[in-house]
């Protein structure tokens, strides 16, 4: 696994949270990380190890201010520098060349707002690796200004059980009966949702939207004004190898990351980022608080429902002795990404 994600780009955060003087501890594979913006904005991915004494610099999570040492309070610069150094004056070599000492840097490059580490020090840009999802990203970033929900959940199955359920719809009237079956907005006049399989590594789909809820949206826009990018569909994209972002007519996007911390433990980072509407009157921003309100308690709903699922797989394939069987067209996303996982595993030696 590890071996997997050092040679795959991994989305590890978003441009609009790191504005400031702000800095983030992140993992990605068995790495520590430590991720910032420059000077110019263009996002930086560190080693989280201070150059002097090798002590963490800081832990997971959002800190502000100079990315500051906790053992010995040397402070490095956004560019990974040491920038100040106590009683500098028995570090000369630092001082002289400061350069030297700068932290351990990976790969790092953006799609619009969606930041992307390498770890291996080879391998396809960035833009090459996502294809036609960098295109994607960076329209859906077009006046995305806001995390409006937020959170971290452990799921009691492998990683790749978590993706796989995300990427098929045949489990939804089973799991989700109460859900996506009464409330989703999409439309039941066709019989599946379209697939896209573009890139050998990625797929997403298009459903078309119920026409009652277009049209409401159509009323509405007197008041809630117009958002950056509208479609009149449910999109879902899946970006090998652990993030998914998902979006009903554009006017939120929901972004999951799902992070592998043990052979059947996954942590997933669930956001909900809105974007900037143009016109909108008082009483039309009330009615998208309403209508976002709605749909992070939704999102949690739903969330608990597959963690649950997942978790009962996980407990069927510790005792499985045969081989999955996949469903033709209705799990054609799954068996997309076991292709990818295959091809994705290094070559031995080449880790």
């Amino acid at each position: 696994m590890n071996g997997l994600f050092r040679q795959s780009w991994i989305f590890v955060g978003l441009k609009l949270e790191l504005q400031g003087n702000v800095h983030q501890g992140i993992r990605v594979g068995n790495k520590e990380i430590l991720l910032q913006c420059d000077e110019a904005g263009k996002p930086r991915a560190f080693l989280n190890v201070c150059s002097h004494r090798h002590a963490r610099l800081c832990e997971p999570g959002t800190h502000r201010g100079f990315v500051r040492c906790p053992y010995h309070s040397w402070v490095y610069d956004k560019t990974g520098v040491p920038l100040s150094v106590p009683q500098r004056q028995a570090f000369p070599q630092v001082v002289a060349e400061p350069e030297k000492f700068r932290l351990h840097e990976f790969a790092c490059d953006a799609a619009g707002e969606f930041i992307f580490v390498r770890l291996s020090e080879d391998g396809p840009s960035l833009r090459e690796y996502l294809g036609s999802q960098y295109a994607f990203l960076g329209r859906a970033s077009e006046g995305m200004d806001t995390v409006l929900d937020e959170f971290r959940e452990d799921v009691g199955a492998n990683w790749k059980v978590v993706i796989e359920n995300a990427l098929e719809g045949y489990h939804v009237p089973s799991v989700h009966s109460g859900t996506f079956m009464e409330v989703d907005g999409m439309s039941r006049e066709k019989e599946a949702p379209r697939f896209f399989f573009d890139d050998t590594r990625h797929s997403h789909l298009e459903h078309e939207a119920n026409a009652d809820w277009v049209a409401r949206f159509k009323r509405m826009e007197s008041r809630i004004g117009r958002w950056p990018w509208r479609f009149e569909h449910y999109t879902h994209h899946h970006i090998f190898p652990n993030l998914t972002v998902t979006s009903f007519m554009g006017y939120s996007f929901h972004v999951q990351r799902f992070d592998p911390t043990a052979a059947e433990t996954t942590t997933v980072h669930s956001r909900t980022l809105g974007v900037k509407f143009e016109g909108s009157t008082e009483a039309g921003k009330k009615m998208m608080e309403h209508i976002h309100a709605d749909g992070h308690a939704f999102t949690r709903k739903v969330f608990a429902e597959d963690g649950g699922i997942c978790a009962k797989v996980q407990a069927g394939v510790r005792h499985a002795t045969k081989l999955a069987v996949l469903g033709e067209g209705i799990e054609d996303r799954v068996r997309h990404f076991h292709r990818a996982y295959v091809a994705a595993q290094p070559i031995e030696g080449q880790e």
